[in-house]
């Protein structure tokens, strides 16, 4: 199915600037990310196992705070994403995101608390995790990892135990 299918499937009857949340996972994205301009409201966008290549087209997403883009074909662009600039967690898990200087472009990314790099060349880079850590200051979970290396649990919105 189509990105622009997917995106009237999932948005429904509501006008665009009304929805905070879209699941286009496995949508076809030959036509780019443009589709997406309309939704200046979102909180959080999963496009996964969608094919994507290039983020050139991603536009600013300003409210966005939650980004998975898990087993895509993204080798680079990543400052693309800086046009997103609230972005608390980012997967980018199963992509083919190589070196850090990819990552670097990140950076700027202040807000940024989990990331998920898992499966990407990057990750067998010499002192991976420690440079990347070093990179992004609010940084809590890499690869599902603290700082200390030690498995951490995601916080789950749907719990009620709060």
């Amino acid at each position: 199915m189509s990105l622009a299918d997917c995106i009237r499937r999932e948005k429904g009857t509501k006008d665009p600037s009304e929805v905070e949340a879209l699941c286009l996972d496995q949508a076809k994205c030959t036509e780019g990310l443009g589709a997406l301009e309309p939704f200046a409201q979102l909180g959080s966008l999963s496009i996964q196992d969608a094919g994507i290549s290039s983020l050139e087209t991603l536009p600013a997403l300003e409210y966005l705070t939650e980004l998975k883009m898990s087993d895509n074909k993204i080798k680079g662009g990543l400052e693309h994403l800086l046009r997103c600039p609230n972005l608390e967690r980012l997967y980018l898990a199963g992509n083919q995101i190589a070196t850090l200087d990819a990552l670097e472009k990140l950076s700027g990314l202040s807000k940024l608390e989990l990331l998920d790099l898992e499966g990407n060349p990057v990750t067998k880079e010499p002192s991976y995790s420690t440079k990347v850590f070093d990179m992004f200051n609010n940084l809590i979970a890499l690869d599902n990892k603290n700082r200390q290396g030690e498995e951490i649990e995601e916080d789950d919105d749907d719990d009620d135990d709060d």
